[in-house]
């Protein structure tokens, strides 16, 4: 797991708890904690990321879990603290704003396709990859909240391969972030067993129910081996290798399953299951990147960046 991935978990568990949790809880809560990992390494792993989290600005509260055990500390976030106040807009005010977005990403795209023009013929060179972190917020921070509460949680669920959503009722045990996308796994009413569930495949949002669960993760539970084989068995049959520049693309190696230094660029191998979905992402940053493989992916990526110079220069 990407160092910056593991933060953005930690970041998700601290938000999202009602009370401080202690580090041997956030230890078992935040994927990329090492369950194997001696408690010294650990330790210094997670001093170093709550450091890491502060420099960019996000406050971390300590506080005493116990008034009566002084050196019981627990941590957390308090949005309060971080976000900016509610915005009171009215209708119009908000059709401005969206659409301001939007033009703000066509123009992203449109600068990418002016200077890629060049890049992009019958060679081979000059295509590139982005993050495309569809991230789902509202979801994930309801599970989180549910996991906290030990309770029940249902949604509709659209398996890959099926035509319609189905409703699962599942006990959550813990989510990750992983490759751009959030992960839940838990124990599967309908299945009677553990299952992984990916937010993208939600079609609906997410109901916490009154009743508690009974049945809780194994003890020797690592949701990074889960997920892990989950991505390679069920997400997506393509796989990409996009070599990019050296210091670019951060966000992009999250997403890899692999990455390959090189003298002069990274390889990164990225599994994917929506071909046009990453060919968006490539185009947004074609600066970037060195190559793409396969041909069909740089193809699609080639015909977007048409079409947004097109766009524009109609």
């Amino acid at each position: 797991m990407h160092p910056d991935e593991r933060l953005l978990n930690l970041i998700f568990v601290l938000f999202n708890t009602r009370r401080p949790l202690t580090r041997e809880e956030l230890r078992t809560k935040v994927g990329g904690y090492e369950s194997d990992a001696s408690d010294d390494a650990f330790q210094r792993m997670f001093e170093r990321d709550k450091e890491k989290v502060k420099s960019r600005g996000v406050p971390i509260e300590t506080v005493q879990v116990d008034p009566g055990f002084n050196d019981a500390l627990g941590y957390r976030i308090d949005p309060k603290k971080f976000f900016l106040t509610e915005l009171e807009l009215d209708a119009q005010d908000r059709a401005i704003l969206a659409e301001a977005a939007k033009t703000w990403t066509d123009a992203q795209l449109a600068k990418a396709a002016e200077s890629a023009a060049d890049k992009i013929g019958d060679t081979d060179d000059g295509l590139g990859l982005s993050l495309g972190l569809t991230l789902n917020h509202e979801s994930a921070s309801t599970l989180f909240v549910a996991i906290d509460d030990e309770r029940i949680v249902r949604f509709d669920y659209l398996t890959k391969g099926d035509t319609a959503p189905k409703t699962r009722t599942v006990e959550p045990w813990q989510v990750l972030l992983s490759g751009g996308h959030w992960y839940l796994v838990g124990y599967d009413h309908a299945r009677q067993e553990q299952r992984t569930f990916k937010l993208a495949r939600f079609k609906s949002g997410v109901t916490v129910l009154a009743e508690p669960i009974t049945h809780f993760k194994p003890a020797d539970f690592d949701i990074m081996a889960v997920v892990s084989y989950w991505r390679q068995a069920q997400d997506g049959d393509g796989l990409a290798s996009v070599a990019v520049q050296h210091g670019h693309a951060g966000t992009l190696r999250i997403q890899a399953d692999s990455i390959e230094a090189g003298a002069k660029h990274d390889v990164l191998t990225i599994r994917y299951a929506n071909e046009e979905i990453l060919a968006r992402d490539i185009a947004v940053v074609i600066d970037d990147v060195v190559s793409v493989e396969p041909p069909a992916l740089r193809a699609a990526v080639t015909r977007i960046i048409g079409e947004v110079k097109k766009r524009h220069e109609s």
